[in-house]
């Protein structure tokens, strides 16, 4: 055992300065190509991509002080270097240069080079493995195409292989293009998608904050062909701008699905109402979805009555009322807010 250990122990030793050597070469590349005022490679050079262990290495350009000679190499020689990857590493490798693309500095890439580097990225969207479809994802994201992205979603969405909706939304949220842009090339695009992209894309425009399009999210809510997890979806988009005109749908949506088996759209909408202080029909609605028998929809009733504040008699109706279940929820909800003097 201990001769194998030596043996595993040399070896590894002997692989890492292999690796160094290789860094090594890069370094002086880069070191040629300022002094020459240039970072065209040669053919010699370039012919470096076509070894795993030399695309390794170049990527380690990144990690030791040589992040800008890296970028620079990308951008001055795309249509080589694309041709070299794609032809000779395997999918792995290519999904590691994939993560070079997203993590460089690609600002002052041209428009033929960043059409060469995303159609690379964009064939990568087939792969079986996750690693290299989410680092395809990220370097289109950082390449900042609005275009290319709207069209790898459609890809992935036509894939029987889903790609993680929260990946996606985050993603979405990392372009480094203009976000208005690709919101509308998303748009654009958007009943192609399968209801899993879609339901990322509207995430995504939860998060950043573009709400051009409520109105047709609306309008979407009353299709039957929409996923529960679609509605909910939606409904934290249009609750995120509080409106007298959406105060009707949520109170519409807790009276008709607080007692469902459905229930999740209604637990949404509870939590939307705590906008509207002051409304009674508001505080009827809520008062109805305590006693749902969803944990979900009573404790976000709960939430929101307390939040809006009515008068204490409403509260103590139902803390004193048959429903112990709706009685424990407002009693830890109004507990949580340190507002319980019993």
């Amino acid at each position: 055992m201990l001769a194998v250990r030596i043996i595993t122990t040399v070896r590894r030793e002997s692989a890492a300065k292999a690796h160094d050597r290789r860094v090594q070469v890069w370094k002086r590349t880069a070191a040629r190509c300022r002094g020459e005022g240039s970072f065209v490679l040669t053919d010699g050079e370039i012919s470096r991509f076509s070894s795993d262990a030399m695309l390794r290495a170049f990527g380690e350009l990144g990690e030791c002080g040589e992040a800008e000679a890296l970028s620079a190499i990308l951008r001055e020689n795309s249509g080589k270097i694309v041709a070299r990857v794609g032809a000779r590493a395997d999918s792995v490798e290519k999904g590691y240069f994939a993560y070079l693309l997203s993590a460089a500095d690609l600002a002052g890439l041209d428009k033929e080079a960043r059409a060469e580097y995303a159609g690379f990225a964009r064939k990568l969207l087939g792969s079986e493995s996750v690693y290299c479809r989410e680092n395809a994802l990220k370097a289109l994201y950082n390449l900042g195409d609005a275009q290319a992205v709207a069209a790898a979603v459609e890809t992935l969405s036509s894939d029987v292989r889903l790609h993680n909706e929260k990946l996606l939304a985050d993603g979405m949220n990392s372009f480094r293009g203009d976000r208005k842009l690709l919101a509308k090339a998303l748009m654009e695009r958007f009943d192609r998608y399968d209801d899993h992209s879609q339901s990322a894309v509207i995430s995504f425009f939860t998060a950043a904050g573009f709400h051009g399009w409520d109105g047709e999210f609306k309008k979407r809510l009353q299709r039957d062909d929409i996923s529960v997890d679609q509605r909910c979806d939606i409904l934290r988009l249009i609750m995120k701008v509080p409106s007298w005109t959406t105060r009707p749908l949520l109170i519409s949506i807790l009276r008709d699905k607080a007692m469902a088996e459905d229930w999740q759209t209604a637990a949404v909408a509870a939590t939307g109402l705590a906008a509207y202080k002051g409304d009674a029909e508001t505080i009827d609605a809520l008062r109805y979805g305590i006693t749902s028998p969803a944990w979900d929809v009573r404790i976000n009733c709960a939430f929101s009555l307390v939040r809006l504040d009515p008068p204490r008699e409403v509260l103590d109706g139902i803390l004193g009322g048959s429903d112990a279940f709706a009685a424990d929820a407002l009693r830890f909800a109004m507990s949580s807010k340190g507002t319980e003097n019993e």
